[in-house]
């Protein structure tokens, strides 16, 4: 693993942690959004119930994809510090 390579993955790693995130904190706006969304093309009028839970379905279900994003980055985080310090420790041992 070249240095180049562990700079690809530090930014793969930025920006999935970022993007897990923001999907995670911004769960309900976007699920509030997407259930207003449905809302009018219905015509404006629906059973609270179905609303509510349109709107809470669609907010777990980002939650869930952030939290992959997020765990998806911090196990390449992992595996990248752990390639990277054995990496170092082989080209330390070959010279």
């Amino acid at each position: 693993m070249t240095y180049e390579h562990i700079k690809q993955l530090k930014i793969i790693i930025t920006l999935l942690v970022i993007v897990g995130l923001g999907l995670m904190f911004l769960s309900v706006t976007f699920g509030t959004a997407i259930g207003d969304s449905w809302l009018e093309t219905v015509g404006g009028m629906a059973d609270t119930s179905n609303y509510e839970r349109r709107v809470e379905t669609h907010t777990n279900n980002f939650v869930i994809i952030g939290s992959i994003l997020f765990g998806a980055g911090v196990l390449t985080a992992l595996g990248t510090f752990y390639l990277s310090v054995r990496f170092v420790k082989l080209e330390d041992h070959e010279e």
